[in-house]
């Protein structure tokens, strides 16, 4: 019996409860107007709402967003009638949205500086701001201004029964009227959920050598209700839970031996009550001290603090608790119930922290610090006065350092309780933050519909699949564990990973320039999404999703002149001269987006890129005078044209935008016109008005690689099965028929017009081989694809393949694990193309990799 299509929880992660998941479907499949069957392992229907987030170009459904509550392991999806059920209801007034989801009204104020209203607590935001000057003395001095969240605009972003998405753009605000820090708040509530799911983005639009972020939070105010003894704080640790009363009745007073063990009765949970007549007991309660104030602060990604003080000002903080990596969640109640809050990624962005206040006052607060006050302030200017392009790759000599525009983003669950939730429960929901649930397909159904394209499944059944796999999870385990040793965290660098390794120093080449942070070149970002797709493996998922998630904010540049541009590898995120829009590719994010059902914020980044043409600083104006120009600008072919491309077919296939789809017909118009079509450049002038390719001769800016390693391959493939466009296959084709031929011969095709050299890096073009090798049933040139992919992984002093080397003693490891031959550019590349050319070729592998010859041009 076919019960439709297999969805499994990605193991490793949190599972049941309410989860956003997408589909995909092949062709001409779904309607946009069909609905979704989704039933359980025992064949019982599930309620659950759906639409689509991607198209077909005949208009039918390529991916289909879906959310549902799903207690089972297994679910299955089905195009058929949905079960009815009742959703979210939203109502619209003059001043506010407010949502009820069965269970409580969540209101939206449309104006003001309260985000969210529930009946257990309200939500505002607030930012810290020092400005650090020099005094008459030449000293330096450091002042902290408060900014308060400020509502510009509330909106209705998704409703579809089960699951409603309210959308808040702003500002901060200080008491001067200064507008600092733009935010896009969103707040996901779910069907008889007692919780909102908060995602959290911020622009900065400071001036970097003036404005340094002190402190940045989502704050809740809730009534406290009841005694002090009945209040309490619960905060989840590494293990466990520490659980603290503000009034802690543990106590040597003989009142306290009568009245047997009050302090286990209120650690269980037990309301207490006494009698107010009681002198004695009143007399006890009057002199036991009363805690107002709890933080945990995420000090490093190794250690956290938890310190507590009583309401007076002029009295210290004492130490609570200490451990190495909380789970990320406080818990404040009182006589009514509590509420608390849970952050993603705590440990891993440091420095965070956890905070309530006003614990024994009638109003309490807690606040969740993204950025905490409790460090030094954020300073995000450049690490130097001059820049360093001849001696360390950096891009230009000038420096081009520059934060404003980036973005970071983060995620937060509010909870809220009519009960005290016991230390089980908090441990279930700290690790729903700590590791969200995803709900997937098997890889064998994304292949089946070509979901991304061209890759292959995991297959060992030759010794040459088998060396090629290992050496994948090798090259991938290396990159995992280099986070953890090398302790790639941070608030702005989770995610990333570096460049290049300094053999010599056992390190790598963190403040050597353009050979720090990746920033996403050569597109780890692919090689990471299509190794995780053909596994499923939740390890491999984690690293893809963190790098896209950082490089989506903190890499591109979302508003102001650059807007659609990113930011070359260089030691700070933001600090190349050279701002590139193949950083900021909308591929880079596609996979997660579709794979997390439509993820808002990279949905955002993703629209803010698609205009990056207009924005493009002319990439080759160092090559060509102004006056000479026929067009506005220049383009190569790649990767600059590819990378609009790429976000062309996100606006295509999302929206239908047939104005992008025109922009991506006019330039492939061009191109199928040069002399050599696909060869020919890559240097054109270029209108970003028309996406017209203006023909300049045959010249390449930075080398012909380019064309191919920043992801055009992998997108032309998929876009060749998405419009079917015969001679988009037949240019991709001639172009791998073309890279590996030698000097001599590809000068003899182009009939001179081009020398042949320059076409480097082969194990690069590797996949373009391979596509030409299958479509034209080229024995021969699948084999020159494996004699270039399996002997470009041998030199460079070292043995075949991914191997470790171990340094006892280093500075804070007695093993550190390292390979000194080691880029991430070779990294990504090589495993990319070994993993899409398994699938292109798999009619043509030998047996083994001694089937394949060493000859000198494989280099």
């Amino acid at each position: 019996m076919n019960r439709g299509i297999k969805m499994h929880w990605l193991e490793g992660r949190s599972k049941y409860g309410y989860v956003t998941f997408v589909v995909p479907f092949d062709k001409h499949e779904v309607k946009a107007d069909d609905t979704i069957c989704l039933k359980d392992e025992n064949d019982n229907q599930i309620p659950c709402s759906a639409t689509p987030i991607a198209y077909w170009p005949d208009g039918t459904v390529k991916w289909m967003s879906c959310s549902a509550d799903i207690k089972s392991d297994n679910v299955y999806v089905s195009v058929g009638k949905s079960l009815d059920t009742e959703g979210n209801t939203i109502q619209e007034f003059e001043d506010k949205f407010v949502v009820n989801n069965g269970v409580m009204d969540f209101e939206f104020p449309k104006s003001g500086n309260v985000l969210m209203k529930t009946p257990y607590a309200d939500a505002y935001l607030k930012v810290l701001n020092e400005a650090r000057f020099k005094d008459d003395d030449g000293c330096y001095c450091n002042k902290v201004t408060p900014f308060n969240g400020v509502i510009n605009e509330v909106s209705i972003e998704r409703a579809i029964g089960l699951m409603t998405t309210i959308k808040v753009c702003g500002t901060h605000v200080d008491n001067n009227g200064r507008e600092y820090l733009p935010y896009v708040i969103r707040f996901t509530i779910y069907k008889n959920e007692y919780a909102a799911h908060i995602t959290h983005t911020f622009f900065y639009d400071g001036n970097p050598a003036e404005d340094f972020i002190k402190g940045m939070a989502v704050e809740f105010k809730r009534k406290m209700v009841g005694k002090n003894y009945n209040r309490r704080v619960k905060i989840t640790g590494d293990y466990g839970v520490m659980h603290e009363l503000i009034q802690y009745i543990n106590i040597w007073h003989p009142i306290y031996l009568r009245e047997q063990q009050l302090h286990l009765r209120q650690l269980a949970g037990e309301k207490m009550e006494f009698d107010p007549n009681d002198k004695d007991i009143t007399a006890m309660l009057d002199d036991t001290v009363v805690w107002d104030s709890y933080k945990l602060t995420q000090l490093t990604a190794d250690s956290y603090v938890v310190k507590k003080k009583t309401a007076p000002k002029n009295v210290c903080e004492i130490n609570a608790g200490f451990g190495r990596r909380s789970k990320g969640l406080m818990y404040v109640g009182d006589e009514a119930g509590g509420i608390a809050v849970s952050m993603l990624d705590f440990w891993r962005k440091y420095p965070s922290s956890l905070m309530a206040r006003g614990l024994s006052r009638d109003e309490g607060k807690l606040y969740a610090w993204l950025i905490t006050p409790e460090v030094n302030a954020q300073d995000l200017r450049h690490y130097d006065t001059k820049a360093h392009s001849q001696s360390h790759y950096e891009g230009f000599n000038t420096i081009g350092s520059d934060p404003v525009g980036i973005s970071n983003t983060n995620e937060i669950t509010f909870y809220m309780f009519d009960e005290i939730p016991s230390d089980d429960e908090l441990m279930y929901l700290s690790d729903k933050g700590e590791k969200k649930a995803v709900l997937l397909c098997d890889p064998e159904y994304y292949h089946s519909v070509k979901a991304f394209g061209e890759w292959s499944l995991i297959s060992r059944d030759t010794p040459l699949k088998a060396w090629l796999e290992d050496e994948l999870d090798k090259a991938f385990e290396f990159y995992k564990n280099e986070i953890e040793q090398r302790r790639w965290y941070g608030f702005w660098d989770y995610g990333d990973v570096m460049h290049t390794y300094d053999g010599a120093r056992h390190c790598w080449k963190y403040d050597l320039g353009g050979y720090a942070w990746q920033n996403t070149e050569l597109v780890p970002t692919l090689w990471l999404w299509y190794a995780f797709i053909r596994s499923g493996r939740e390890d491999i998922f984690t690293v893809a999703e963190a790098m896209c998630r950082h490089s989506a904010n903190v890499d591109i540049y979302h508003m102001g002149d650059l807007k659609g541009m990113g930011s070359r590898h260089n030691v700070i995120h933001w600090g190349d001269s050279c701002k590139e829009p193949r950083i900021a590719m909308a591929g880079h994010h596609r996979m997660l987006f579709y794979l997390t059902g439509g993820d808002f914020n990279i949905g955002d980044c993703m629209d803010d890129v698609k205009d990056a043409d207009f924005a493009a600083i002319d990439p080759l104006r160092f090559f060509y005078k102004k006056e000479d120009m026929k067009l506005p600008t220049h383009a190569r072919s790649g990767p600059d044209w590819t990378t609009y491309v790429s976000n062309w077919f996100v606006q295509w296939e999302r929206y239908l935008d047939e104005h992008y789809h025109k922009k991506m017909l006019r330039g492939f118009s061009d191109l199928t016109k040069a002399p050599l079509r696909f060869v020919s450049g890559s240097n054109f002038e270029y209108d970003p008005a028309t996406g017209e390719l203006g023909y300049i001769g045959e010249n390449s800016a930075g080398g012909s690689h380019l064309a191919v390693c920043m992801g055009a391959p992998e997108l032309g493939f998929e876009l060749a099965y998405h419009t079917e466009n015969e001679l988009l296959k037949e240019c991709m084709v001639e172009y791998g028929q073309f890279y590996f031929k030698s000097p001599e011969e590809k000068k003899k095709w182009a009939k001179g017009l081009i020398s042949g050299e320059g076409f480097s890096f082969p194990y690069m073009a590797a996949a373009m081989v391979a596509y030409a090798a299958r479509e034209t049933h080229d024995e021969k040139l699948a084999y020159k694809v494996w004699q270039v992919l399996v002997h470009s992984l041998a030199g460079k002093d070292k043995k075949e393949g991914f191997d470790l080397n171990f340094v006892d003693n280093y500075f804070n490891n007695e093993k550190l694990s390292e390979m000194f031959w080691i880029s991430t550019n070779f990294t990504a590349q090589w495993c990319l193309n070994t993993i899409v050319a398994l699938e292109l070729t798999k009619d043509y592998l030998k047996n083994s990799k001694e089937d394949y010859e060493f000859e000198d041009w494989v280099k």
